[in-house]
């Protein structure tokens, strides 16, 4: 019972921190039409430009190429300088809160024109350096900034690990790379620099169909729509609490996107310490009819069979 209640509470602090993430996507993939974030980093410019603290971050080795924003105060981590406060623009959990602290103001109009008055006069206790509430809103992105801080260590001492002799270049917190176009983390190559995008995961399975196919279906916020191939080559799942890891590639015609949390690759790792036992992935009743009208079960051994021969035509061409 002890041990089932840790694994229950490790895969809830998990599925939370994987909401959290999806939640909080960069401007830079939600609607233009939005004027929300831009409202919020006015306020914050009008506050942190004039106290030097308002700029862009240091890019002494090519690994911070970030826009302008806040800077030198409620960093991410020990090892930036970009600000917490430069989430606030999209993130749903500081919008939310600041709706429920607009309503507990008892405004006389509850909508969007009135709210952005209301922050408007006191940006400073919403959003300054010794506000009210800043610390309590910054404190609302730290459970997401750690849990990706420390998937992303992990990710980068596995590919030292495998990679020796390649530079193995993160990105900081806030770079462009990153929140344009989804960048987490470069292996330096001769030829072309290979790009990962890193995202923890629950669990992967790996599944084989009664017709021969096979795939591993991951369980993980991953929209691998959002990551074009050419810019994201690959997707590196880490669990940070069981040390386990697998990658694939961005390969679309390989990908299927079940659910916004289940995602199919039809192509073996590139790399994982996951040891898998195939299961067979269960028929769907639905459609027994349309097997049944076009004799799918009686062309199925036919079927595996011409698969098997193809195979061994590529085993052999591949011995050779």
């Amino acid at each position: 019972m002890f041990i089932t209640g840790i694994y229950n509470g490790m895969r809830d602090l998990i599925k939370k921190v994987l909401k959290e993430q999806s939640e909080n996507l960069s401007e830079y993939y939600k609607t233009n039409t939005d004027t929300f974030p831009s409202f919020i980093r006015q306020q914050l410019e009008s506050i942190y430009k004039p106290i030097g603290k308002w700029g862009k971050a240091p890019n002494p080795n090519d690994d911070c190429i970030t826009d302008t924003g806040v800077i030198n105060i409620f960093p991410h981590s020990d090892e930036d300088v970009w600000s917490v406060l430069n989430r606030f623009d999209t993130n749903s959990k500081v919008k939310d809160r600041l709706k429920d602290l607009f309503k507990n103001s008892n405004p006389e109009n509850n909508n969007d024109h009135t709210f952005r008055e209301w922050i408007d006069v006191n940006a400073n206790d919403l959003f300054g350096p010794d506000g009210a509430h800043t610390k309590e809103l910054v404190g609302l992105n730290m459970t997401t900034i750690i849990s990706g801080n420390n998937n992303e260590k992990m990710a980068v001492d596995i590919l030292k690990g495998k990679f020796s002799n390649n530079e193995i270049k993160r990105y900081c917190s806030g770079d462009i790379r990153d929140i344009k176009k989804g960048i987490d983390i470069v292996i330096v190559s001769p030829g072309k620099d290979i790009t990962l995008q890193v995202k923890p995961f629950i669990k992967v399975e790996s599944y084989v169909e009664r017709d021969g196919d096979t795939f591993f279906e991951v369980k993980s916020y991953l929209e691998s729509n959002k990551y074009s191939e050419r810019n994201v080559n690959i997707f590196m799942f880490v669990n940070y609490q069981t040390k386990e890891f697998i990658l694939f590639k961005n390969k679309k015609t390989k990908i299927g996107q079940m659910r916004s949390n289940i995602t199919r690759f039809y192509e073996p790792p590139l790399y994982t310490n996951i040891t898998f036992e195939s299961k067979e992935k269960r028929k769907y009743k639905n459609l027994a009819p349309t097997d049944s009208l076009f004799n799918v079960n009686t062309d199925m051994l036919k079927n595996l069979k011409f698969r098997k021969s193809q195979i061994e035509k590529m085993i052999s061409k591949q011995s050779k």
